[in-house]
């Protein structure tokens, strides 16, 4: 493509509004020859409409010129489009193409909005889930759902249009269209959508102009049974600035919260990530779980985590396919430094009675079945690293039992922990949901 061109589109995207730029300037195709640069569009109707628009064709004549002077403007239309002049251009705005149901990790945090994404997409124009709100805190995949369900509409109904904005693109094309006196155009560009996505709605609070239109473009796409999926950091009702009748809108849809993910849910996002081509990093379940036990916050910080492993690899000369702990520790620095934590002597017991599929009265009783033996000595063991309480008064926890009883058992567990894979690695498993509680 001309550099030129290049260069122009960086100015035409701040002086015309995102409705004209996003359809018609954008997919133009450039080539520059002979002191000619000739813009071609996708499609006849494409072509009709810019030359019909002298503000469009004005602006692109401003924003070459400032360029290269000495350039003219040809308009035409692609080869492609020439030979096949009845194929029609159902235009949407781009989408992330990683942003797919295929690509997400579910779990007991997104895996009800999941399915209310994929059920909605399915059936655009007809479900009663609308406006659909995915709220919760950043980082944790909001917009990968909604997108994914951008990707199956479009998948099920080719001719769909698409249209996705993030909500300060969306109140930057009012600002400009109000100079240009095209908030007309505007409007019609959403409202032509069959699938409106908005990243980040909270943020058009205290924006009233951008309110104002909005609304407008709401109620027309919901009275014509188009479909509305938003983003937000928060429930609708507890955006300060709102405008009542937005917030009694957005309330009357679906509104589904995204939690931060579980533990499991972590380390299944790591491993599936670690297989991007980009990434290719060969992580066992052992060495994600150890991430994720120390990186709990949301998704992107679990990327960035990923990231920062890769170049220490790559860097490093280390080979992708033998990435220990010990190479984690060395990579991620203060991110996997050991965190303190209060732990109760309950929280070890229920734990442990969970992972060995047992009660905690069975963990605590005076029985000496072998299976119940070895939890109970596990479960001492772990109040003796990760509770700050004396031998006898975990002792006193677990059936009033005596010092020595209470240092055998932790004795004897570390003993085990040298010879016994499977008992270090139980070890390790369990004090890793301990501290993830």
């Amino acid at each position: 493509m001309s550099q030129t061109w290049v260069k122009s589109l960086d100015s035409l995207k701040n002086s015309l509004p995102l409705g004209e730029f996003s359809v018609w300037v954008k997919p133009l195709g450039a080539i520059e020859k002979n002191s000619t640069l000739h813009l071609l569009a996708p499609s006849a109707s494409a072509l009709k409409y810019i030359n019909n628009h002298k503000k469009i064709k004005s602006a692109i004549a401003l924003a070459v010129a400032e360029q290269n002077r000495t350039l003219k403007i040809r308009f035409g239309v692609t080869d492609a489009a020439k030979t096949n002049p009845e194929q029609k251009k159902h235009h949407t705005t781009p989408l992330f193409p990683e942003y797919t149901f295929e690509n997400l990790v579910l779990g007991s945090a997104n895996e009800v909005a999941a399915l209310a994404s994929r059920q909605i997409a399915q059936k655009i124009g007809s479900s009663p889930y609308n406006p659909f709100i995915i709220y919760g805190e950043s980082g944790l995949g909001k917009t990968h759902l909604m997108q994914a369900a951008g990707h199956l509409a479009l998948e099920k109904n080719p001719g769909s249009r698409i249209i996705y904005v993030p909500l300060m693109d969306f109140v930057r094309n009012i600002t400009t269209s109000l100079r240009h006196n095209t908030i007309e155009n505007v409007k019609l560009f959403y409202q032509s959508a069959d699938l409106l996505l908005v990243d980040d709605i909270h943020l058009i609070a205290g924006k009233d102009k951008s309110q104002e239109e909005f609304f407008h473009i709401f109620n027309f796409l919901f009275s014509t049974k188009k479909q509305i999926i938003f983003t937000c950091d928060q429930p609708p009702k507890n955006i300060k600035d709102l405008e009542n009748r937005l917030k009694t809108r957005f309330s009357q849809g679906l509104n589904l919260q995204l939690s931060p993910p579980e533990l499991e849910m972590r380390a299944a996002i790591l491993l599936k990530k670690s297989q991007n081509p980009q990434i290719s990093l060969s992580l066992s379940e052992d060495v994600a779980l150890f991430i994720a036990s120390h990186v709990t916050s949301n998704v992107r910080d679990l990327e960035g985590a990923l990231l920062k492993l890769k170049a220490f690899v790559d860097f490093s000369r280390i080979d992708h396919s033998s990435i220990s702990k010990d190479v984690v520790e060395g990579a991620l620095g203060d991110l996997i430094s050991p965190k303190k934590r209060l732990v109760e002597i309950n929280e070890v017991q229920k734990t442990v009675s969970k992972y060995y599929g047992i009660t905690v009265s069975d963990l605590i009783s005076n029985s000496r079945k072998q299976h119940l033996v070895r939890a109970r000595q596990m479960a001492i063991y772990l109040c003796h690293n990760l509770t700050t309480l004396s031998l006898s008064k975990i002792g006193q926890n677990f059936g009033n039992r005596d010092h020595s009883t209470v240092l055998y058992s932790c004795e004897r567990v570390k003993e085990l922990m040298e010879t016994n894979e499977e008992i270090k690695n139980d070890f390790e498993n369990i004090k890793i949901k301990i501290t993830n509680l």
